[in-house]
């Protein structure tokens, strides 16, 4: 008898679907029940490619301003090695997307379908307080397996990514590397208070249960990701950038205190986004005068308001560690 080899579960949708953005009832329970079981599920022909497509040729102009200086540049090593060698190393770089109206495509930033699988899981007006992009550059560096979580939190989903690659993304260009399954495990099975990473001991266990995966994603999917799950970013020994589209949505009583800085200009956009798929999206209003989406600085505070003194901890804990 072959052996089935793991992979997350796919809800494949039919042109239709896509573009009336309702997909049918049993895929929808099919999709939620896959969250449940694996903390992600992907699917299929989401969004139209054609969309994809011009962000992406959009976005890598923003790539090569910002590897030229022409903002506010971040990147996600958590490698130690990779972390002192910054743009020459490659890697992941945390990049904003265009925050102008004719970019912010209501298929892609309000997606219908993500966003009523989130609405179901998460309760009704699920927020968005980060916006940005993982856009994987040529690398031969691979992160720590972490989770996107460094403090005390909920022991049930309260904040999912939304992510959609750019182009098609395999193993051979950097397919993110995840462990299906491990969304309810806790602090106990990260290194240390205050990091990301998973210890290596926790990793072995688990690999014996259920290894890591690395899918292949269709230009057009989204991945609808808990944010507890094990991950890690994967090499990239191509020299096509992958950019992955990153949306994180917090259930409203959780109350996440990050912002978006946006200007006044856009409130009309944003509205309209939210209202078409009943999301709201944390803004901080700024001047149009001297807005430049490149220059918003990165934040992982994932926190909840209602517990400040968790994210204070750890930046108590980070400080005396040096990092």
């Amino acid at each position: 008898m072959p052996v089935r080899l793991d992979a997350p579960q796919v809800i494949v949708l039919t042109d239709e679907e896509r573009d009336s953005g309702v997909m049918g009832d049993k895929k929808l329970y099919d999709a939620i029940e896959a969250f449940f079981t694996d903390g992600l599920v992907v699917v299929e022909n989401a969004i139209p490619v054609e969309l994809v497509d011009k962000l992406n040729e959009r976005m890598l102009k923003d790539t090569e301003k910002l590897l030229g200086g022409g903002g506010q540049v971040h990147f996600n090593h958590l490698n130690q090695n990779a972390a002192t060698k910054g743009a020459a190393a490659g890697g992941n770089l945390s990049q904003v997307p265009p925050l102008e109206k004719e970019w912010l495509f209501p298929e892609i930033f309000a997606n219908k379908h993500g966003a009523r699988i989130v609405n179901n899981i998460l309760g009704p007006k699920p927020e968005v307080h980060f916006c940005r992009t993982n856009t994987l550059l040529a690398t031969e560096e691979r992160q720590h397996v972490h989770a996107d979580l460094r403090f005390e939190h909920p022991q049930h989903p309260f904040a999912i990514a939304f992510n959609t690659c750019l182009i098609d993304v395999g193993p051979e260009n950097g397919s993110t590397e995840l462990w299906l399954g491990t969304q309810n495990t806790s602090l106990e099975c990260h290194r240390d208070l205050g990091e990301p990473m998973i210890a290596e001991e926790k990793l072995e266990e688990r690999r014996k249960v259920r290894p890591p995966i690395y899918p292949r994603l269709k230009k057009g999917s989204i991945v609808l990701r808990d944010l507890r799950l094990w991950h890690a970013g994967m090499p990239n020994p191509t020299h096509e950038t992958r950019i992955m589209l990153a949306i994180v949505y917090w259930a409203s009583w959780y109350k996440n205190g990050a912002v978006i800085p946006l200007p006044n200009s856009l409130k009309p956009t944003i509205e309209a986004l939210e209202a078409s798929a009943n999301i709201k999206y944390a803004a901080e209003w700024v001047p149009d005068e001297g807005y430049n989406y490149l220059d918003i600085k990165f934040s992982n505070n994932f926190s909840s308001t209602l517990t400040p003194w968790v994210w204070e901890k750890i930046q108590h804990v980070k400080t005396v560690k040096g990092y």
